[in-house]
């Protein structure tokens, strides 16, 4: 029998008050804003909890992540993970869609974990273009970036690779060099995981509209055809800083009963 898994968004942080334009390439300029969640996904299936990306970290670390709403919470992918009963030390395998700060502040709370990540992702996030060292924590004076507390506790791909039965990496370039999306078999087909290369449904049409790239990307071409690789997939997309993906606590959400 196929393992399949479940789907949990966790809420981790927020890009707050972000412009919407910012996330759709030469589309809606001035237009409206929002606190734009920093999503991490739980999967679990077969006896594994497995963890996609890390959000952006606790508060003290990054404030400014964190809204009003979240007044009394420190950390709040420490706080989804206790409503969903996961131990963190217990979790043994964490998918890194890419290395930008919002997605690997987390990942010191994992310490028993193995971190899987796109080698060309690494290169990037060693030595980026100087417009990308920011979002990277890099050649920036008193910060040091997370991921490299994971070093020696990396997996480095190299390209499309098998993570366990149900559970596989897709190489999706464009946002970054060595952005991966994650294949997940579910009961009602796959879903796919892309990281920021779909941050909202609006970059990912379900009309099947023309796809619209992030406006922060680091190759055009590259995200074009990592579009084509993703429409010929035809699994089901969970953006990962769209607010509407926590309209439901799992994926596939259960049938409503007549």
């Amino acid at each position: 029998m196929a393992t399949t898994f479940t789907i949990h968004p966790l809420k981790c942080g927020y890009i707050v008050n972000h412009e919407v334009s910012s996330f759709v390439y030469r589309k809606n300029y001035g237009g409206r804003r929002l606190d734009a969640p920093c999503l991490a996904f739980l999967l679990r299936g077969g006896g594994q909890d497995i963890l996609i990306d890390t959000g952006p970290g606790p508060k003290a670390r990054v404030p400014q992540h964190y809204t009003a709403a979240e007044a009394d919470i420190d950390d709040l992918l420490l706080a989804e993970l206790g409503r969903l009963g996961v131990d963190p030390g217990a979790i043994r395998i964490v998918v890194l869609t890419h290395l930008h700060n919002d997605h690997v502040g987390g990942v010191p709370h994992f310490p028993a974990a193995t971190f899987y990540v796109q080698e060309a992702e690494l290169r990037e996030a060693a030595w980026p273009v100087p417009f990308q060292r920011p979002i990277y924590e890099v050649n920036q004076r008193g910060r040091r970036p997370p991921w490299v507390e994971i070093l020696d506790r990396m997996e480095v791909l190299t390209g499309d690779s098998p993570i366990l039965p149900g559970v596989s990496t897709v190489l999706l370039p464009g946002h970054t060099s060595g952005s991966q999306g994650v294949l997940v078999d579910t009961t009602e087909g796959p879903y796919l995981l892309p990281g920021d290369l779909i941050p909202l449904y609006d970059n990912w049409p379900a009309d099947g509209g023309p796809a619209v790239p992030n406006g922060n990307h680091t190759d055009l071409y590259a995200y074009d055809r990592s579009f084509r690789r993703l429409a010929g997939i035809g699994a089901t997309v969970l953006p990962s800083h769209d607010p509407r993906v926590l309209d439901h606590p799992v994926y596939p959400p259960p049938k409503e009963r007549d």
